[in-house]
C-alpha cells in the first residue's frame, strides 16, 4: 500500500519522469534493499561507508534525472541528510532504505536548489 501511495505522489508531482514497469515496480539494487533498522544499526558501527556511498549515488541520480533540480538536498550538509534518514528510519524500522530516500525526495522537493547559483532559482 505504501508503494501505491509513493507512485500516486510521483504521478501528481510535476517535472518528474516516472520510470517504473506497468505494475508500478522497479528494481532496487544493493544496500537500498536493506531495512531502515539495518541502516540505523550500521550507522552506529564502522561499516556505514557503504550506506553513505549508496545514499550519495541515489541523490546524485535523482539530481540528474529530475527536471529543474540541481540539488534535492538544497543547502543541507551530509550529516543533516543522514540525520533526517536516521529519524525517518527510527520511525519506520521495517521500511527499506530506498523508501526512506524516496520519502526524503518528496519531503525536500519544494526546498531543492534548482540551479547551481548562490541561491538563485530556489
Amino acid at each position: 500500500m505504501k508503494s501505491l501511495a509513493i507512485i500516486i505522489s510521483l504521478l501528481l508531482m510535476p517535472s518528474i519522469t516516472l520510470a517504473v514497469d506497468s505494475n508500478g515496480n522497479y528494481a532496487v539494487w544493493g544496500i537500498g534493499k536493506k531495512s531502515c533498522f539495518g541502516y540505523n544499526e550500521a550507522m552506529t558501527k564502522d561499516g556505514n561507508e557503504k550506506y553513505k556511498h549508496y545514499i550519495k549515488g541515489f541523490l546524485t541520480a535523482y539530481n540528474i534525472f529530475t527536471e529543474k533540480t540541481y540539488s534535492i538536498t538544497g543547502r543541507m550538509k551530509e550529516d543533516e541528510v543522514l540525520g533526517w534518514l536516521t529519524e525517518y528510519c527510527e520511525d519506520n524500522p521495517m521500511s527499506g532504505l530506498e523508501n526512506a530516500l524516496v520519502s526524503f525526495t518528496f519531503d525536500h522537493y519544494d526546498k531543492r536548489m534548482k540551479t547551481s547559483g548562490s541561491g538563485a532559482g530556489r
